[in-house]
């Protein structure tokens, strides 16, 4: 039996209409190494999964087992601000963010600001 990943990398690419070869020409992975991949003979390094992933437009999480869903559940934008997030300044408090359709206000960004600070800080 395959493991997750081969299943999932191979299904992923095929949903996304690609060859072996356009996988190469998208990525510089060989064909080969893609291969192996999809069939369980080798394993991608997190940052080959993260480039495959990225191009198929599938998560991680979902090629590894860790969920059913392939995509994300954040928008796009949503994932940009994840990104640009810095708790040690206070950018965050410029994002709109909403909870259940609702714009957080300045206030409701400075508490979910604090908490996270907090919570960051106890892991530290």
């Amino acid at each position: 039996m395959l493991p997750t990943y081969a299943n999932r990398l191979k299904e992923a690419r095929l949903k996304a209409n690609l060859t072996q070869v356009q996988v190469k020409q998208h990525t510089g992975i060989n064909n080969k190494t893609l291969s192996g991949y999809e069939n369980g003979v080798s394993e991608p390094d997190y940052g080959t999964l993260k480039q495959l992933c990225d191009l198929y437009d599938v998560t991680t999480d979902w090629v590894l087992g860790n969920t059913n869903n392939p995509h994300s559940s954040l928008t796009s934008a949503e994932r940009e601000a994840a990104n640009r997030i810095n708790l040690n300044d206070d950018s965050f408090l410029d994002l709109n963010f909403t909870i259940d359709g609702k714009e957080l206000t300045e206030a409701q960004k400075q508490k979910v600001l604090a908490m996270a600070r907090l919570l960051l800080q106890q892991d530290q």
